[in-house]
C-alpha cells in the first residue's frame, strides 16, 4: 500500500512539475515574442526570391535546372540576356509593410504575412470586405487586425440616386466632382484625402471609412504625402503562440478585451485582434483648416475670424465653400506590378500609367547574324534574298533582306546589303550609304506620306516609321533592327521568328518544320525569295560559302588590339554587363573580324549590343562610337595649301637674276 501511495505521488510531483514547466515555458516564449516583435524590425523588398550571383549560359530561353537553390520546386529558371534568371512559379502576396510574417514550412513557397479569422472564416491579409447584412460596415484585414468601421457617405451632386443593391452609399448620376472626372481606372480625391470617389459605369460613389488598425508601433509608421492613412516601414517576423494575440507591443489572451487608443476598442478572438473604430465625417475645409480637437477623436474644420467671399487655387479644381477654397484633384489607383512580357507606360492623352505589352525587335548585323523577335541569336550566311518578316496569314505587311558579298574582293563573308518593305501600296527599297527608293523612285529625306510612311536621317542612320506601328533602323550599311507593336504577337513569320514569346520554337521553316540549330542552312533556305531557279543558285552559293573555313580560331594580329573587347569595356557600354551578358555579341564579333578588309566589321556586334543595352534601361556614353572608333562621321582635316610649281621659265630667271653658273650643283626647289 505504501509503494502505491508513493507511486501515486511520485505521479502528483511530475504532474504539478509540468504544469508549472507549461507556465513558465508560455511566459518566457510571450516574453521572446514580445521581444522579436519590439527589436527585430527588419526591412525586406519583393516576393521570396533567391540571393546570390548570376551565372551565364549560352542557350537563349532554354530551361536551366538548378538543384542546389533552396526550396527549387517553388522556382523555374530559363536563360535569359545571356544569364540564368530564375522566378517564382506562383504568385507570392506582397510583405512590405507587414509586421506579423509568419513562417512557413519547408514545402510551401512564399513566407506570408498573417491572416485573420472573423466570424469562423479565413481571410488574407490586404483584404476588405463587407457585412452582407449590413453594406455600410467595412472590415479590412491587415497582418492579424481586423478592423470594423461604418462607412461614411457622401453625394455631392444634387439629384443622387438610391444605393445599388448591395451597396452603402447613393450615387451619383455623372463622374465630376468639382471639374474633376473620375474614371474607372482613377479616383478623385478631395480636400478630405480620406474621402474617395470611384466612377463605375457613367455612375460615382464617393465614402469615407476608418484608417485600420496597424500591427507596428508609432515609431515604425510613416504617412505619405497626400495619403489618407499612415502605413507601416519595413517587415517583422514574429513567432506566434496558439490562443493569443498581439498587437504592436500588447499580448493579450484569447477572450481578453483591450484598447490601444481612445477611439479603438480590441477584442482577442480566433487569435485575431477585432478592433472596432468609427469612421469619421468628411470634411469640405482646406488641409490647413482641419484641426484636432481635444476629446474628440476626429479632426474638424476650424474656420479664421476672418472670412472672404471670394477665393481661388491654381493648379486644381476648386469651389468656394464658406469663403474658402475646397479642392479635389485625380489620383490613379494602385495595382499590382505588371505581369512578365509587359511594362508600365504612360501612354499619350493618357492620365495614369497602364500596363502595356513589350514591343517585338529583331535585328540583323554582321556576317548575317539574326536575333529574333523571341531573343534566339543564330548565323545564316545566305547569299541572295530572304524573307525576314511576313504578316502570315494576311501577308498584308513584309519586309525582305538581300545578303552579299560586301564588294568584288572580299567573298569571304556576306552581309545585308538592301531592305525592301512591302506595306500596302508603299514598297520602300533601303539601299547601301543612305538611298532611298519609293515605288522605283529615288527620293530625299526627310520624306512624308499621307500619314501612312514618315522617314529621317539622324545620325546617318535611316529611321522608317510606318502606320502600323512598325519602326525600322538602317545604319545605311549592314546593320538593320525592325521593332513592331505588341499586336503582331502570333502573327508573323520568317527569319525573325513568330513573336509569340517561345524562344525554343523560332527555327520553323517555311512549311511549319522545327529544325534543330545544326539544320540553320536548311531553315535558312526555305525562307528563300525568289524562283526555284534563283533560290537553288543561292542555295550552291550559300552552301559553298558555309564550307569556306576562314574563322576556326579569330587572334587579332601583334599590331591589331582585339577590337572585340570594346564589348566588356564599361567605358563604352557602361553597367550594361550586369544586365546583359556579351557573350554572344562576343561571339559574332570574333566571326566578323576573320579575313576583316577594313578592321571595322566589329563595329555591327557593338552596335546590336549597345541598342540591347538601351532597351533595357542602360544610360550608354554619348561618345562611345567615337571612342571604339565606330563613328561615321568623317574626320574634316584642313585643306594642304600647294605650293607653287615652277616652269622652265622661271627656273632660268631665277639663274639669271642670281648670276648663278651653270657649271655649279643645280638648285633643289621643294
Amino acid at each position: 500500500m505504501g509503494g502505491i501511495i508513493e507511486c501515486n505521488k511520485f505521479n502528483w510531483n511530475i504532474s504539478v512539475h509540468i504544469n508549472m514547466e507549461k507556465r513558465l515555458r508560455f511566459i518566457r516564449l510571450a516574453s521572446f515574442v514580445l521581444i522579436v516583435g519590439i527589436s527585430g524590425v527588419k526591412t525586406e523588398y519583393g516576393i521570396d526570391g533567391i540571393a546570390g550571383s548570376r551565372a551565364p549560359c549560352p542557350v537563349e530561353g532554354q530551361p536551366v535546372k538548378v538543384d542546389h537553390i533552396d526550396k527549387s520546386n517553388c522556382f523555374s529558371c530559363i536563360c535569359k540576356n545571356g544569364f540564368v534568371e530564375c522566378k517564382s512559379d506562383m504568385y507570392c502576396p506582397p510583405r512590405e509593410g507587414c509586421h506579423m510574417i509568419v513562417e512557413t514550412s519547408r514545402d510551401q513557397c512564399c513566407r506570408k504575412c498573417k491572416g485573420c479569422t472573423y466570424r469562423n472564416k479565413h481571410y488574407e491579409s490586404h483584404t476588405e470586405w463587407t457585412d452582407p447584412e449590413n453594406p455600410c460596415k467595412v472590415m479590412r484585414c491587415e497582418a492579424g487586425v481586423v478592423t470594423v468601421s461604418d462607412l461614411q457617405c457622401y453625394t455631392p451632386c444634387a439629384n443622387p440616386l438610391p444605393p445599388e443593391p448591395g451597396k452603402c452609399c447613393p450615387t451619383c448620376p455623372e463622374c465630376k466632382i468639382n471639374g474633376q472626372e473620375a474614371t474607372d481606372d482613377r479616383d478623385v480625391i478631395s480636400d478630405d484625402h480620406c474621402l474617395k470617389c470611384r466612377c463605375n459605369k457613367g455612375k460615382m460613389t464617393c465614402s469615407k471609412q476608418a484608417c485600420p488598425v496597424l500591427q507596428c508601433t508609432a515609431r515604425s509608421q510613416y504617412h505619405p504625402p497626400g495619403e489618407c492613412c499612415p502605413v507601416c516601414r519595413g517587415t517583422r517576423a514574429v513567432l506566434t503562440v496558439a490562443k493569443t494575440c498581439r498587437l504592436q507591443e500588447i499580448f493579450m489572451r484569447e477572450g481578453e478585451k483591450f484598447s490601444i487608443d481612445k477611439c479603438t476598442n480590441c477584442t482577442c478572438l480566433d487569435e485575431t485582434s477585432i478592433c472596432h473604430r468609427s469612421a469619421c465625417p468628411v470634411l469640405d475645409c482646406a488641409p490647413d483648416l482641419q484641426k484636432s480637437v481635444p476629446g474628440s477623436c476626429c479632426k474638424q474644420c476650424i474656420m479664421p475670424e476672418e472670412v472672404r467671399t471670394q477665393c481661388s487655387q491654381g493648379g486644381r479644381s476648386c469651389k468656394c465653400h464658406r469663403g474658402m477654397p475646397s479642392c479635389a484633384m485625380t489620383r490613379c489607383n494602385v495595382t499590382l506590378p505588371c505581369a512578365p512580357g509587359t511594362k508600365l507606360v504612360h501612354l499619350p492623352g493618357e492620365c495614369c500609367e497602364k500596363c502595356v505589352e513589350v514591343e517585338g525587335v529583331c535585328m540583323v548585323f554582321g556576317d548575317p547574324h539574326y536575333k529574333t523577335f523571341d531573343g534566339k541569336i543564330y548565323t545564316f550566311q545566305g547569299l541572295g534574298k530572304y524573307m525576314l518578316i511576313s504578316e502570315c496569314k494576311s501577308q498584308s505587311f513584309s519586309i525582305r533582306v538581300a545578303n552579299d558579298f560586301p564588294n568584288k574582293i572580299s567573298k569571304t563573308y556576306a552581309i545585308t546589303k538592301r531592305v525592301a518593305v512591302r506595306y500596302g501600296d508603299i514598297r520602300l527599297n533601303l539601299q547601301q550609304k543612305g538611298r532611298i527608293k519609293l515605288n522605283r523612285k529615288k527620293i530625299m529625306l526627310p520624306y512624308k506620306k499621307d500619314g501612312k510612311l514618315r522617314i529621317e536621317k539622324k545620325n546617318g542612320n535611316v529611321e522608317v516609321f510606318l502606320q502600323n506601328g512598325v519602326k525600322i533602323f538602317w545604319s545605311g550599311k549592314s546593320f538593320l533592327e525592325v521593332t513592331v507593336p505588341a499586336t503582331y504577337k502570333n502573327k508573323l513569320c520568317g527569319l525573325c521568328g513568330n513573336f509569340n514569346g517561345n524562344v525554343q520554337d523560332d527555327l520553323k521553316t517555311k512549311r511549319g518544320h522545327l529544325v534543330r540549330d545544326s539544320e540553320i542552312l536548311s531553315f535558312g533556305g526555305s525562307w528563300c525569295a525568289g524562283s526555284k531557279a534563283t533560290c537553288a543558285a543561292s542555295s550552291r552559293n550559300t552552301k559553298q560559302l558555309a564550307r569556306t573555313t576562314f574563322c576556326s580560331n579569330y587572334r587579332p594580329e601583334k599590331n591589331q588590339k582585339n577590337r572585340c573587347k570594346f564589348l566588356g569595356n564599361p567605358e563604352l557600354v557602361g553597367e550594361c554587363g550586369s544586365k546583359l551578358n556579351y557573350f554572344k555579341y562576343y561571339r559574332t564579333c570574333k566571326m566578323d573580324m576573320c579575313k576583316c578588309p577594313n578592321g571595322k566589321c566589329y563595329c555591327d556586334s557593338l552596335m546590336a549590343y549597345a541598342r540591347e543595352c538601351e532597351k533595357l534601361g542602360v544610360k550608354l556614353p554619348e561618345d562611345w562610337k567615337v571612342k571604339s572608333l565606330c563613328d561615321d562621321e568623317k574626320i574634316k582635316r584642313p585643306k594642304l595649301v600647294k605650293k607653287p610649281s615652277f616652269t622652265t621659265v622661271d627656273i632660268q630667271k631665277y639663274i639669271k637674276q642670281n648670276h648663278f653658273n651653270r657649271t655649279r650643283n643645280p638648285l633643289m626647289i621643294h
